[in-house]
Order: structure tokens, then sequence, then C-alpha cells
């Protein structure tokens, strides 16, 4: 057959196919598909998903009437020795310490760790125990190279490296005319502002769940801490950590708190997801709340939602990164159990909460969380977290985690960092 007579029966015969697939018996169009648009005002009419009674049970604020769009990303994910809920940071010459903590069983006192990275990331070396009592309460390299890292015994300081520390020790009377215990939470950790003058999260105990905030600072790269300032976060806040937005000049806090702050303002329960089953006095009603600061921490803005859910506030870390968005890392105390962080582009006034990025999943239980996070010197983002790990030898259970007993941290529980790189053009804009 010529070629030409070919060309034309198989293109008739690809047009009558064409055709019948796009009409109906009688020659009408067929109808559209199902938009986006109108598959929301179904889920918006649909019946209520019967969640499982009480609280912590995975399901508490996760909207079951959603499915997620899945795409893997490459990372690179270390599990850590005798590091709980680690941090990192990068020195000037590329070196990255991590800081976390070990405790009983592992260790007969809790104490600070500290181990490092020439190879950005992806091996450690073995654990050092530093002198410093209790968990991690926030770590950073300031712009001139010391290291602070909190701690329950204070703010320590270190110009080696972290081969020496030296301490100012918290005392009671650095909030005057108060009582209780002071702690830093486990924070971020302090924040370098313009005129270099740092800035980290303390709070004091005022009663059962519940905290009052304040700011203290430093002037002289650590050495010595004061100047507190109240931060009107309304009601409990045992962890705020905070971020500074250097094109503005602004200090941005992500504050957790319990449901005392969604019940404080009408309209608060639904903007928070979960919000009006939440439980007072108990980290079950957990949730984060934002505000900032224009005068360097002396007023501040009244906290209001950020829009994640009761128990996705475990803890809830703001990033500024250098190409001017804006991260928000937390802990996901549900389903999936595990760390997730969501964008802005407007430095947190509004965040794109439908485009979270998952970076861990694997936790078996709500033992997990606290995604403390610094963007390295190649751009990519060093996040470190927990999360609970069981060994299950051999053919165990299905379900080795059913009835298991709190874990410790450096046994069950694990500290991990992952390196991640925040992808172009994310989170896409309406």
């Amino acid at each position: 057959m010529h070629r030409r007579h070919f060309h034309r029966r198989l293109t008739a015969t690809a047009g009558a196919l064409t055709a019948l697939a796009l009409t109906r018996r009688g020659g009408a169009a067929a109808p559209p598909g199902l938009t986006a648009a109108q598959l929301l005002r179904d889920k918006q009419q649909a019946v209520p998903y019967p969640k499982p009674t009480g609280q912590r049970n995975g399901f508490d604020s996760v909207d079951m009437h959603e499915v997620w769009r899945v795409q893997q990303l490459p990372a690179v994910r270390v599990k850590l020795e005798d590091a709980g809920k680690p941090q990192a940071a990068q020195l000037a010459d590329g070196t990255i310490l991590a800081a976390g903590f070990i405790e009983p069983p592992v260790h007969k006192e809790s104490r600070c760790t500290l181990q490092v990275s020439k190879d950005n990331g992806r091996t450690f070396s073995k654990p050092q125990v530093l002198p410093m009592p209790g968990r991690t309460n926030g770590f950073r390299a300031l712009r001139s190279g010391t290291l602070i890292l909190g701690h329950t015994g204070g703010i320590s300081r270190s110009t080696d490296q972290g081969q020496t520390w030296q301490t100012f020790r918290l005392a009671p009377e650095v909030i005057p005319g108060k009582t209780g215990a002071l702690t830093m939470g486990e924070c971020h950790g302090p924040i370098e502002l313009g005129d270099g003058t740092l800035m980290m999260h303390i709070c004091r105990v005022v009663g059962g769940y519940q905290w009052a905030a304040y700011v203290i600072r430093s002037t002289d790269d650590g050495r010595t801490w004061g100047d507190v300032t109240r931060v009107p976060t309304q009601t409990d806040s045992d962890e705020v950590s905070y971020e500074y937005i250097m094109p503005l000049n602004r200090i941005y806090g992500v504050t957790r708190s319990s449901a005392a702050q969604i019940r404080r303002v009408k309209g608060f329960a639904d903007r928070v997801p979960g919000g009006r089953n939440a439980p007072l006095g108990s980290e079950a009603g957990d949730a984060a709340f934002q505000f900032y600061s224009d005068d360097g921490g002396r007023t501040w803005t009244d906290p209001v939602p950020t829009g994640l859910g009761v128990l996705q506030a475990a803890g809830a870390y703001p990033l500024w990164l250098r190409d001017g968005r804006m991260l928000l890392l937390y802990g996901n105390r549900q389903f999936p159990y595990g760390t997730q962080v969501v964008g802005s582009h407007d430095q947190g006034q509004t965040w794109a909460l439908d485009q979270p990025i998952i970076l861990s999943w694997h936790s078996w239980s709500g033992y997990c969380g606290h995604p403390r996070s610094v963007q390295l010197q190649d751009g990519s983002i060093l996040t470190g977290y927990y999360t609970h790990r069981i060994d299950n030898p051999g053919d165990g259970p299905v379900d080795p985690g059913r009835n298991a007993p709190p874990p410790h941290h450096n046994q069950a529980d694990t500290g991990e960092l992952v390196r991640w790189r925040v992808p172009d053009n994310w989170p896409s804009k309406a």
C-alpha cells in the first residue's frame, strides 16, 4: 500500500476512535469530570467521620475527609547515639555540632551531650558527655563562632568549638518578685538581633501546667544574661521559640500553649483543628500560636492561632531562610506520628497548611517531635528530632507498640538528624 493511502486510513481510524471516546450515543457531549471545587463542597457536606473517643488516640485533629498526594524527595538521615532531642549548629569552617542529652537508665544522671561532623552531617563522632545537667534547652552558633547551649543548670557558652564551657547560672531573682522554678523549655535557643543582642525564652512555673513567659537578653556574647521582659502570651507557655526576620527587624515567636489559649478568645476553637474538644491542663490540648515584636521584644502582638491543630505542637519552631521564605517545623503527635513542616511567603502571616512536607513518619507513638533546625552553608536544612523506635526481634507481635512502657531517651526513643532541601517554588502560591 502506498504510504499516503496508509496514512489516510490510519488517520481516519484513529479519528473515529477519538470521536467515540468523546461523545455519547446520539452525539451529545460527555459530561465533564468532577472538579476540585465540587469535591470540596461534597467534603463540607460529608457525614462526620467517627473518631475513637478520648485524646492521644492518633486522630485528635486529623482531617479524615482528605487524601494526601505524596512525592518522595532525596534526603540524608542519620541516627545518633546518646542524643535525645538533638539540635545542630554549623561553624564558619563547615563543622557541624549536634547537642542532645542522655538520661537514666542509660546514664546515671541526665547530662547534655555533644558530637561533631566534619562531612556535612553524613557521619558524627562518638558523643561527648558534657558536665551540664539535664536536657538541652536550645543550641546555637553565633556569628562570632561562640556556641550557646541552654540546659537545666543555666546557659553555657564555648569559644573553642565545644571543648570547654563557661556557665551563667540563672538565679531565682533574675525575674524579680516572683516565686516558682525557672525553666527554658525545649526551645530553639537564642536568636541574634541585628545589633548583636542575644535573646531567648525563659519561663517561671506559676501553677499546675501553668507558666509565665519572659525573654532574657545578653549584650556580651552570652557571658551574662538579664534585662528580662514579660511576654504577654496571656496563658501558659513553657515553650516559646523565636526567629529574627532581618529585613523587617522583627522578632517572630511561636508559643506552645494549652487549651486555655484556645478558650481565651471566642472563635479560636474554630481556627485550631481539634480545638473544641481540647482538654485543659494537659499537653493533649496543646496547640501552636504566633505573635511578634517590632521593638526588640519590649512589646508584642496578641497571640493568634497558626492554624496547626491540637497535638501538632510538640513543639513548633520557626526558621527564616536566606531566600526570604519561612518554615514552621512541628512535631506531629497524631497520625502519621513524626515531624512535619509548612512554609510561608509572607514572613509567617499565613502558612500553606495544605502543603506540608513530612520529614519523619516512622514513630511508633506520640513520643516524637521537637524538630529544631538550622540552614547550612550550602542552603540545605538540617533538622534534629526524636522518634519512638521499638526492637521487634524475630517474628514478634504484629503490634509491638501495644501496651509498651513509655520509652527512655536514647534507648527505645532515638535522636535523629535529617538533611533535606526546601523544594523550589514551595509552597506553591494559589
